[in-house]
């Protein structure tokens, strides 16, 4: 994967990734251009803090997300992310993660491009990557149905893969673990993430039961199928 920083203009860089968008292609904004996106009746929009799109450009299926700060403090600063904080680089800290995490042959969204804008000492973030087709988040399949033994033990046996590689995923869930219909799995939405030296048994048993309080929220805010069984299952394979 080849990645280059573009300038494009004084308070605005791209992080482009070269392998995957033509070099002839310079308008790097239509892939961040909401407006015109949405002019497509095709686009689809997904939940979370940044409202994200999912279309298609150049033959690629993309998701779009807009970085934005949750809790308090997004109450009164949205989007904007400060020069002096800690990780303030969000979309390009992504970019390159999920870059390191193809190069270990880790079930993780290609990246695509990440735009920074700058105003002041602050930064307006947004990543493009590509789109898993033919798979659901773990929150819709269990809507419609309930998930195998063996797709729990799966589900479990990908967060291993993750575990051994000492990724530490600070919000594992169940919005960003996909499945298809072959039982394959892969994992989304690194914001904020990294890769550490060594993964604690104590942060992987941490992000084992974040995953579970995701499921029982779920529960407790629509009917779900969910199996406590099924889920020791994926914490076993896990953790194994």
């Amino acid at each position: 994967m080849i990645f280059e920083i573009k300038k494009a203009a004084k308070n605005i860089s791209y992080l482009v990734n070269e392998s995957a968008i033509s070099l002839s292609s310079t308008d790097y904004e239509d892939y961040f251009n909401r407006e015109k996106i949405l002019k497509d009746t095709s686009v689809e929009f997904r939940g979370g803090r940044g409202q994200t799109l999912l279309y298609k450009k150049d033959g690629l299926e993309l998701v779009l997300r807009h970085y934005k700060r949750g809790g308090l403090i997004g109450k009164l600063i949205k989007d904007k992310f400060c020069l002096f904080e800690n990780h303030c680089h969000r979309a390009f800290d992504e970019f390159y993660l999920l870059a390191e995490l193809l190069k270990r042959n880790l079930p993780v969204p290609r990246p695509i491009i990440a735009k920074e804008q700058r105003f002041g000492l602050c930064l307006v973030q947004d990543i493009v990557v590509e789109r898993f087709i033919g798979f659901d988040d773990l929150s819709y399949v269990i809507a419609k149905r309930a998930l195998t033994d063996e797709e729990y033990e799966s589900i479990g046996l990908c967060v291993k893969r993750f575990f051994d590689a000492n990724v530490y995923h600070t919000d594992l869930n169940i919005r960003n673990i996909l499945i298809n219909n072959e039982s394959k799995v892969s994992v989304i939405d690194f914001d904020k993430c990294f890769l550490l030296n060594n993964l604690s048994d104590k942060l992987k048993h941490s992000m084992i039961e974040r995953l579970l309080r995701s499921f029982h929220k779920e529960i407790s805010k629509n009917t779900v199928f969910f199996s406590e069984i099924g889920f020791e299952k994926l914490k076993i394979a896990s953790l194994s």
